[in-house]
């Protein structure tokens, strides 16, 4: 790995100098094309993310740090800056400001890796801040720094003489407190090489809390990155991501093995497809599995909904259709096909396609690496794999284990009606003995609200600790497992109330 990443700065100095680029390219472009590629379609703050975590990796990173800062009043509740932090092998500092640029890489049409445009970080930047700064520093050299302030620019600061806009060179400097902070905590052998990218005046971030923020991160992440997670440790907010198959084939990936309900595989079929463009040739790799009709569900007795949706409920809804991955990172999911389209049933049923970068072309991968647009070469190939022979294979699998769930409840007793068993007994006893009243949570205020029943026995102190302490952890899993499958204004709602309950519970511990 050393020589490889010598071998890539000595690639970054060759590229940064050649055709006089550090002194002649400026941005070449104007205000207004900064202002509408803000809007590039990113579909949300998470692929922006993942697209500067790819620049990390492929930095050969062993370590990447999502960090949050905050403002100086104190208040943690949300991060009014991310700085994003690797401990790949760096950049020299004449390659900073090109790489702040669009299209500013060495890796121009790189097939091996997860970046070939040169967009990834000045799209996904300015796509969630309208201030960014790089800091970067090679094995046993001085910190580098460049900037790109958006207000700025609208003033005019960029522009030289000539009426071009351009970065200035990088500069010797210091890191974020933050930064520091974080680094001096979590590197016991300091940060000695690798680039830091700190977005600044977050206009653009779609969490209402840290918490919604951290949350939807770690799950984005792992599903993500779930097949190449060995390459980098990634945190976020200091927590280990984890790998999450959203096929749930990997006995190591979480929720796995959350319960008794296992994904059933089919065997998966790999092909090679002939890159017309190129003359190259490419692997495509089908995956398949289906899963338990109770896969995602609290209570095996009744529908994932609601409260009775479990950790994997999410996953099924988020990853509904025909999962693509390319080199091994996710990238897209569609639930249209050109002969069928996947319904709310199909959360049932898995499907991966997993291509080669060689075969970008045919998959129509954007720039921004979060879309593919599947040529018709491609899916007659995939058709003459299986894949919709698969599919409706799958589909029977899964209408198959729905009727013999169906029959199973049906063939279980029913419990009598409670006013039957009732009259039953008034029938047969002469004197029968008063039931104990069965206490409702909550009561009525007396202003037309409602509030907690202190005659309950989890309030009156009758029902013990650990009576309590389980019933307590009861309720916020279920709260827990609620927020998973809601959107993400109501998580961050959920993340609140329960943050304000711990706040007035427990006045005196700030870190509940």
């Amino acid at each position: 790995m050393i020589s490889a990443s010598k071998d890539i700065i000595l690639r970054q100095e060759a590229y940064a100098f050649s055709h006089e680029a550090v002194t002649r390219h400026g941005l070449t472009i104007d205000e207004a094309f900064i202002r509408g590629i803000r809007h590039i379609g990113y579909r949300s703050n998470l692929h922006a993310i993942a697209e500067l975590i790819d620049n990390s990796i492929q930095a050969y990173a062993q370590r990447i740090d999502l960090v949050f800062g905050y403002s100086d009043d104190g208040s943690a509740k949300k991060p009014n800056r991310i700085a994003i932090i690797d401990d790949g092998h760096g950049m020299p500092a004449a390659m900073m400001r090109l790489a702040m640029m669009w299209g500013g890489t060495h890796r121009e049409d790189d097939r091996e890796g997860l970046g070939r445009y040169g967009y990834g970080l000045p799209c996904a930047a300015v796509s969630i801040a309208r201030c960014f700064r790089i800091l970067s520093k090679l094995d046993r050299a001085p910190i580098f720094e460049v900037c790109l302030d958006l207000d700025d620019l609208e003033l005019g600061s960029y522009r030289a003489a000539n009426g071009l806009i351009s970065l200035p060179d990088a500069q010797p400097a210091e890191l974020p407190d933050f930064v520091s902070q974080h680094i001096q905590q979590h590197y016991p052998q300091g940060w000695r090489s690798g680039t830091i990218v700190v977005l600044e005046k977050l206009d653009r971030v779609e969490w209402t809390t840290a918490l919604g923020m951290r949350t939807n991160l770690l799950r984005h992440l792992g599903v993500t990155y779930h097949k190449i997670s060995d390459l980098a440790a990634l945190y976020v907010d200091g927590t280990r991501v984890r790998p999450v198959d959203p096929l749930f084939l990997t006995p190591s990936a979480d929720y796995f093995g959350l319960d008794d309900d296992r994904a059933v595989p089919l065997e998966p079929v790999t092909l090679s497809i002939t890159n017309p463009a190129s003359g190259r040739d490419g692997l495509v790799t089908l995956r398949y599995s289906w899963l338990p009709p109770t896969f995602g569900a609290l209570d095996k007795t009744r529908d994932a909904v609601g409260l009775n949706a479990n950790q994997r409920f999410p996953i099924l809804k988020d990853y509904h259709g025909i999962i693509f991955s390319r080199n091994g990172r996710l990238i897209d999911v569609q639930n249209r096909l050109p002969w069928t389209v996947f319904i709310n049933n199909d959360r049932y049923i898995r499907v991966e396609i997993e291509f080669s970068a060689t075969l970008d072309e045919l998959f129509g991968v954007t720039t921004s690496k979060q879309q593919v647009s599947v040529t018709a070469m491609v899916w007659d190939a995939l058709r003459q794999a299986g894949i919709h022979k698969a599919i409706e294979q799958l589909r029977g699998k899964v209408k198959q284990a729905k009727s013999f769930r169906f029959e199973a409840v049906s063939r279980a007793p029913v419990p009598k009606p409670l006013a039957a068993v009732v009259q039953k007994r008034c029938l047969t006893e002469q004197a029968p003995k008063a039931a104990a009243p069965l206490h409702s949570l909550l009561v009525m205020d007396g202003v037309g609200g409602l509030a907690a029943n202190q005659a309950h026995p989890l309030f009156n102190g009758s029902a013990g600790a650990m009576a309590c302490a389980h019933a307590l952890q009861k309720l916020v899993n279920m709260l827990a497992n609620q927020a998973s499958s809601t959107g993400t204004r109501a998580k961050d709602e959920y993340g609140d109330l329960l943050t304000a309950w711990c706040i007035a519970a427990w006045p005196d511990q700030p870190d509940v």
